[in-house]
């Protein structure tokens, strides 16, 4: 969760620019941001504070001192100190409370920072006063899928889609999102748009697999874990073991799980693969050495080795 959080939060530090009105201060706040630009985020921070806003704020106009907050705010963030960026966002926000930009960062962070009580109200209100505001859409939307309200979790994601259309990693949210709620087609659909956009995201292709299997489609979806296998992600090499043999090709799935069991010789999921080969094959004792192992990596993959474990007692035990 705390990475998908992250996205609401990355999506606006790339956006940090200057906007609005310019009144008093103009040259001060050109230069902040000029210097911003070229990545000189400490320079930035040693003009704002510990001098303080308050006392720039002499030089600059109402709008100015807005923008001064998201610079430094955002230069926190860039420097790695998201506990001042957070202090100085709260700040903004008391003396800007209809301000988006603020309110958007400063949700973002609590949000990142896994303080949902604290930055879902500011989502809302960012929603209240811009109805399609992407950020605010997308984090509710994050919010509420965590907690399983995935009816109003989806209506934001197409409303965060609706403006930003081209964001390749909303749409796989999305289609994550569907996929928990069982709407297999609109899923596909959403990951597949996702795909588009972002052709080499394995993570993406792996979600669609978990989809296209859902829907019965096994051949296909184990020719789209493919790629994220060759990445090595560990869940899709899984995925492809037990798919592998619940489809009755076993010997392929016995060439994965000899893979799996080189790196991590008590893996849950391909010991019990290991152990159901085996049991077709006749080979009863190493099958049951390999559930009752299995069996035993409850704290790792509690329900993978709770099916070991019964499957292990019934002694006889057929695939």
């Amino acid at each position: 969760m705390r990475l998908r959080a992250a996205a609401v939060a990355v999506i606006l530090l790339a956006s940090t620019s200057l906007w609005g009105f310019w009144g008093a201060g103009d040259e001060v706040i050109h230069d902040l941001q000029g210097q911003f630009d070229a990545g000189r985020y400490g320079a930035v921070i040693a003009q704002l504070d510990p001098a303080g806003l308050g006392v720039v704020s002499l030089k600059l106009g109402s709008e100015n001192l807005r923008i001064g907050h998201v610079l430094l705010g955002a230069c926190y963030e860039k420097v790695g100190h998201a506990d001042r960026s957070l202090s100085v966002y709260q700040v903004g926000v008391r003396l800007f409370p209809r301000d988006k930009d603020l309110l958007s960062r400063l949700a973002a962070l609590l949000h990142q920072a896994g303080l949902e009580e604290q930055a879902q109200p500011l989502f809302e209100r960012l929603v209240r006063l811009d109805p399609a505001s992407p950020y605010g859409h997308l984090g509710l939307a994050q919010i509420d899928r965590a907690l399983g309200f995935l009816d109003r979790s989806a209506e934001h994601y197409r409303k965060t889609l609706d403006s930003l259309p081209m964001r390749g990693d909303v749409w796989q949210e999305y289609g994550e999102d569907l996929y928990e709620a069982r709407d297999y087609r609109a899923a596909e659909a959403a990951l597949r748009r996702g795909l588009d956009l972002a052709p080499g995201n394995v993570d993406n292709m792996l979600a669609l697999a978990l989809v296209l299997r859902a829907e019965g489609r096994t051949e296909a979806a184990l020719a789209q874990l493919e790629n994220p296998a060759r990445a090595g992600r560990w869940a899709a090499v899984q995925a492809r073991a037990l798919w592998l043999m619940e489809s009755g090709r076993d010997e392929e799935a016995g060439s994965v799980v000899v893979g799996l069991l080189r790196r991590a010789p008590h893996d849950p999921l391909a010991l019990y693969v290991r152990a159901r080969l085996g049991l077709r094959a006749g080979r009863r004792a190493q099958a049951l050495a390999d559930l009752r192992l299995a069996s035993a990596q409850g704290d790792e993959a509690p329900f993978c080795a709770r099916v070991a474990a019964k499957l292990a007692a019934l002694g006889q035990g057929r695939p």
